[in-house]
């Protein structure tokens, strides 16, 4: 996809926007629709083609926010281009910023009029939805066609917006209008704020608390709504009334809801629902509906007082540290704890406020904090790195270029596994939204290859990473489950093949669904679930278990020739890794939600389990675009297409047995006759499968057992035993290898599939096909298979079927048992079905 034009359209499209048929590259700012929204204009975009291609575009719909673009140079770009570049993107900016102020205030003028037309809604003409909810209209109005209007206003007190709410209970908001920091506020501040999402909600928990409350609107909005107004209401305690969306991946409701708390130094109150909780109830309405307002007013009091339980469809959920806490009943000690948890850009935006509460300079509480999280990092006995994201805006497709060449710059390796080492990484920083976690397996076939190096730089880039050369099934989840770490596993050849505990562990943590494991804790053996989900890397040499091949994203490297010059990793700038990571932690920030809802289109030449590996990765490339789309998918046919590159031991064991039919031309094979065989041939590890014995009897029937294929006593020539028919394995050998049997050796008529000719004039009908290769033709006519002494069928009056075969090389004049004769029966009469009749004479028309 070279065309500029393709690849930003391309790009729109991954973000859930519809591309006009005419993009218009001419540096302005066009409106366009969202999927789904024909006609609404609510997704924009600009694309300028002076120079180096760039523009960018915006969904209103998914939240995500304005997505910078330029176009895949191929190439490092020359200080003016990037100059260029940021000045283009800054006069984006300015006219994006123009165009939002011009629909807000259109948008804000119209609903001042619709507004003022309506009519207050009180008792005498409840609105139905307000009847449904069991809530009272505190300030709303009714539109004339019956529509329920609530109010969006900002922290300057003024009306911005309106939400839309019908008799059935559907909302919308208008068109343009500002929903950022928007709220609606029912009653008035009296030393505590509580903040929901919906009316209905808010309406519930003023009614049973008494308490003010604001109307965030939904989840998105919880925490621009408490920056605003704990900038505005300084002393106010503020409790974040959380939605409980236990059914929902993630639980948003609950996530934002203490993300919000955090950042304002606020609580969290979460409704208790009990065990056996209804079908769709999440909220406080909900509480109110099923418990009584008397147990809602209950909930928020616990919360302010520090007394939360965790809601009963949460026990054993990870709680957020000391989020829960009141606010002024909190301890000195205890508060800068919970600010020392913080991630950069969370202790930026409320150390002015947490500094004000402590009555300390904001320069005083920032020397506290550090001191404190190095305390911590010392108590738990590992410390992560704490990633700034990125101050500018970070374009997806350059900053996966830019680590896929550090990754070539330090690794020999082809650029397939660049490429997808580089989306591996950006993986890790997309662990909370993504749904299947492949592993990141470094192979190669002997030591000095570069594993160890990989394995470090993959760990310098990924999102809290953690090295380690060995590990214990006991110490791996326990670890997960305590930090969520990218864990980074070398030297895995050295004690993992025969670790099955430790496989099974990890396999486990493949998708987020299964990712659990449960053991017995403490004296008294209590059942606990630990969590496996999390991103790994495991580096070593040869092949690894085929259950952890099979869920794995395998970077394969070789050892580097003479002519092959790359950097030394120890050697290299310290801040080339840090920067990176800032920009990956910017650019997973503000496309989390685009990552989240993309559905990439997955290479159908790939196997399920592959298609799955390989979707999360998809994705990201699919939301970074540019070229990194078409990248990304030849990256994943080049490591995960070949049908033969992962073959388990079962397939290997398959594709040798059909060889052994193919060679001897057989029908049936004699158990030690096959064992005898498997291990002929030096080159195959037959001979030494049984530590460093020849496979067993028994091994082989384990095996073959999983394919529902179990030995039989047959009598084969002179002797009797056990053994197999070639037939049983027709069916296996179709599903479960590459191809259907086709090779010279399908010359021989097959006794499953059976021979018919047919009475029409000189014509025949075959059921076994010839290989295109062998150079042997078959049309209407007939067949002529050159090395036998065959030349047609003569006898046009008779139908046969073929129930035996004849070894290539077998003498049918002396044959004596049932491998080498032919039994025929004619369908017509005339021939009895058991007569035997020489193979030869049949196929000259002799019979």
């Amino acid at each position: 996809m070279n065309d500029p034009i393709q690849q930003f359209r391309a790009a729109m499209t991954g973000r859930g926007i519809v591309p006009p048929d005419e993009i218009l590259a001419d540096g302005k700012l066009h409106r366009c629709d969202a999927e789904g929204r024909r006609g609404k204009g609510d997704a924009s975009y600009l694309l300028h083609m002076d120079g180096l291609a760039a523009g960018g575009f915006q969904n209103w719909r998914d939240g995500v926010g304005w997505q910078n673009w330029r176009a895949d140079a191929g190439r490092a770009l020359t200080p003016a281009e990037e100059a260029a570049h940021r000045a283009m993107i800054e006069a984006a900016r300015q006219e994006r910023e123009a165009d939002d102020a011009r629909r807000h205030s259109e948008a804000q003028t119209a609903c001042a009029g619709i507004w003022n037309q309506a009519k207050p809604c009180g008792p005498e003409n409840l609105h139905p939805y307000l009847a449904l909810k069991g809530v009272k209209a505190h300030g709303l109005r009714v539109t004339g066609n019956g529509r329920l209007l609530i109010p969006m206003r900002g922290a300057d007190g003024l009306l911005h917006s309106l939400q839309f709410i019908d008799g059935e209970g559907a909302k919308r908001f208008k068109t343009g209008g500002r929903k950022m920091e928007m709220y609606f506020s029912i009653g008035k501040p009296n030393g505590v704020l509580c903040i929901a999402e919906g009316y209905a909600t808010a309406a519930s928990i003023h009614e049973a608390s008494g308490h003010a409350v604001a109307v965030a609107f939904d989840a998105g909005n919880l925490l621009p709504v408490a920056r605003a107004l704990r900038a505005k209401l300084h002393d106010v305690r503020i409790v974040l009334c959380a939605d409980d969306d236990d059914r929902t991946d993630g639980n948003p409701g609950l996530t934002k809801a203490r993300a919000a708390a955090l950042a304002v130094g606020g609580v969290v109150a979460v409704p208790r629902l009990g065990k056996d909780r209804p079908e769709g109830a999440t909220d406080f309405n909900d509480m109110a509906a099923i418990c009584g307002k008397e147990a809602v007013a209950r909930c928020i009091s616990d919360a302010l007082s520090g007394d939360v339980a965790a809601p009963d469809a949460q026990q054993g959920a990870r709680k957020a540290p000391q989020c829960d806490s009141g606010v002024e009943s909190e301890d000195d000690d205890i508060c800068i704890a919970r600010l020392a948890q913080l991630s950069d850009l969370e202790y930026e935006r409320a150390r002015t406020a947490e500094a004000k509460r402590l009555k300390m300079r904001a320069s005083v509480l920032d020397r506290i904090v550090q001191q404190e999280r190095q305390g911590q990092q010392t108590a738990d006995g590992i410390c992560f790195d704490n990633v700034e994201p990125w101050p500018e805006f970070i374009a997806g497709d350059a900053l996966l270029s830019d680590i896929a060449g550090t990754i070539s710059k330090f690794i020999v390796c082809k650029p397939e596994t660049a490429h997808a080492s580089a989306l591996w990484v950006a993986m890790t920083w997309f662990m909370d939204v993504v749904q299947v976690a492949p592993l990141a397996v470094i192979s190669a076939p002997e030591k000095r290859c570069g594993k160890s190096q990989l394995l470090t730089l993959l760990g310098k880039l990924s999102h809290r990473a953690m090295v380690a050369s060995n590990i214990t099934p006991a110490a791996l989840f326990r670890v997960i489950d305590a930090w969520q770490p990218a864990l980074m596993i070398d030297e895995a050849d050295a004690f993992m093949r025969e670790n099955e505990e430790l496989r099974g562990i990890l396999n486990s943590g493949h998708t987020r669904d299964s990712a659990y494991v449960v053991r017995v804790v403490g004296d008294d053996h209590t059942p606990k679930q630990f969590s496996t989900w999390g991103a790994k890397a495991i580096a070593g040499i040869g092949h690894l278990a085929d259950t952890l091949m099979d869920r794995a994203i395998v970077l394969d490297l070789r050892r580097k020739l003479l002519h092959e010059n790359v950097e030394r990793l120890r050697h290299a700038d310290p801040g080339l890794f840090s920067d990176l990571a800032s920009k990956l932690a910017r650019f997973a920030a503000d496309s989390r939600e685009a990552v989240r809802q993309a559905r990439p289109e997955l290479p159908q030449a790939l196997h399920d389990r592959a298609q799955d590996n390989w979707e999360p990765l998809l994705a990201i490339a699919d939301v970074a675009g540019g070229v990194w789309p078409e990248r990304a998918r030849q990256a994943a046919l080049s490591i995960s297409g070949a049908s033969d590159g992962n073959a388990t031991i079962g397939n290997e064991l398959l594709a040798d047995i059909r060889e052994i039919f193919e060679a001897k031309q057989i029908n049936r094979i004699g158990t030690a006759d096959l064992i005898e065989a498997l291990c002929a041939d030096d080159e195959k590890s037959w001979a030494t499968f049984n530590r460093g014995k020849p496979i067993s009897p028994r091994q082989v029937a384990k095996w073959l057992k999983g394919y529902g294929i179990t030995s039989k006593q047959m009598r084969i020539g002179y002797t009797s035993g056990k053994g197999y028919e070639k037939s049983w394995f027709e069916e296996i050998f179709m599903r479960y290898l590459d191809s259907p049997v086709l090779s010279e050796t399908s010359e021989t008529f097959s006794h499953s599939k059976g021979y018919s000719v047919s009475d029409s004039d000189t014509s025949y009908e075959t059921k076994m096909a010839y290989p295109k290769q062998t150079g042997k033709a078959s049309d209407s006519k007939g067949f002529d298979v050159s090395d036998r002494n065959v030349s047609d069928v003569s006898d046009t009056k008779k139908m046969f079927r073929m129930k035996k075969t004849y070894p290539k090389h077998a003498n049918p004049a002396t044959a004596r048992d049932t491998e080498n004769v032919s039994d025929v029966s004619d369908k017509k009469g005339g021939v009895d079905e058991h007569t035997i009749f020489p193979l030869d004479d049949f196929v000259r028309g002799e019979i």
